[in-house]
């Protein structure tokens, strides 16, 4: 790979996974307080046996974990950005993408997805994750779509 391409995905990766933390903090802090999740979470007696509580130290290291998790994703996704970037509507493009794999799609078995539907007891109320979820990926493909097409050069 040339000193270009180089920088190019070093670019992209940036921009990336700066948007992903700066979405997940404001959606996940605004949504944490407006719906009081953790109080869902200790009521709810099959949240409260797999649900961590705020002062655990996974919990509290959850920001800085998302910029592992912000790397990954755009590494993944950088083979094609050609289909989401400098592209009319190409937000909604990763939007969807992203919420389907990450979220309905996903394997592992958590509420709200299919495998969680098939295979657990959780219950599923569409309105603990899904709006929190689906604002921030919006929010985030928007954005970062946006950054990314304005950068010097968005594709290549």
């Amino acid at each position: 790979m040339s000193k270009v391409k180089h920088t190019h995905i070093i670019g992209f990766t940036v921009r990336f996974t700066t948007v992903h933390v700066v979405t997940y903090l404001l959606f996940g802090i605004s949504f944490m307080l407006l719906s009081s999740y953790f109080d869902y979470f200790a009521q709810e007696s099959m949240f409260s046996e797999v649900m961590k509580g705020p002062t655990e130290l996974s919990v509290q290291l959850a920001p800085l974990v998302q910029i592992v998790r912000g790397f990954l994703l755009s590494f993944a996704l950088y083979p094609f950005r050609a289909v989401f970037i400098g592209r009319k509507a190409g937000w909604v493009r990763l939007f969807t993408v992203l919420f389907v794999l990450t979220s309905i799609g996903s394997v592992i078995t958590g509420p709200g997805s299919i495998e969680g539907f098939l295979y657990t007891r959780f219950p599923f109320n569409p309105l603990v994750g899904y709006p929190e979820i689906a604002l921030q990926m919006a929010a985030f493909s928007f954005v970062f779509c946006r950054w990314q097409s304005r950068s010097r050069s968005p594709i290549d």
